[in-house]
């Protein structure tokens, strides 16, 4: 149980850590890092021998996902970025293509390694890391008070 409390307070810091700045320096970058590999740990209830095949390969899905999102984000929160009214037809559709080739590539992505960590663990561990991930990020838009709790039933 100490243990439990532990990871939420640890994972509770860096959620207000990141709500505080709207940005994390390397430091607090690094360490809301350790507080999500506690969060899905525990989460998942992975022993040390699936931890070492699982985060490979989640770090590297990640950071393929994160370069197609950046396409993403690029076309919606440019500085520069023109109000709808000033895009031209030809560039609207640009976007599109680009928004669309980007959201399909995180979809193969996802295809590719859930195959690739079904084979390093089981489905079920696999699913609870989705859910793992719905999990920390619905609390990370909880705590920083832009997403609404759940309602009770």
């Amino acid at each position: 149980m100490k243990k439990i409390s532990l990871i939420i307070l640890m994972v509770g810091f860096g959620f207000s850590l990141f709500a505080q700045s709207g940005k994390l320096s390397e430091d607090k970058r690094k360490e809301f890092e350790a507080q999500k590999v506690a969060f899905f740990t525990q989460e998942m209830d992975l022993t040390p021998e699936e931890a070492t095949k699982f985060w490979p390969l989640y770090n590297e899905m990640q950071q393929k996902i994160r370069v197609e999102n950046d396409k993403i984000r690029d076309l919606t929160c440019r500085k520069d970025k023109k109000e709808v009214p000033e895009v031209t037809e030809q560039q609207a559709l640009k976007n599109l293509e680009i928004m669309l080739s980007a959201e399909q590539a995180v979809r193969d992505i996802k295809k590719e390694y859930i195959e690739k960590l079904t084979k390093a663990l089981s489905a079920k561990k696999v699913w609870m890391m989705i859910q793992a991930e719905q999990k920390f990020h619905h609390q990370l838009w909880k705590k920083m008070g832009k997403y609404p709790a759940p309602a009770q039933k």
